[in-house]
């Protein structure tokens, strides 16, 4: 269960870093995270992001859990 939690929290930050929050319509367009970094616009990056890298961290902690029992 902590591990589900924990690979929640992993995606969570990653969406943050990766969700476009501004940005100007020059050609070609550039679009910045909410903390000034350069992102791409595409917002289904950042959510396809979120959940690999919630299904990585979920699947690395389940195993580590399984191979020590």
């Amino acid at each position: 269960m902590k591990g589900r939690i924990i690979g929640l929290l992993a995606g969570l930050v990653v969406l943050v870093l990766l969700f476009p929050g501004s940005g100007n319509s020059a050609q070609p367009p550039t679009c910045y995270s909410m903390f000034g970094y350069v992102v791409p616009c595409d917002a289904w990056v950042s959510w396809a992001a979120a959940a690999a890298t919630a299904g990585l961290v979920s699947l690395g902690l389940w195993m580590n859990v399984r191979r020590r029992q």
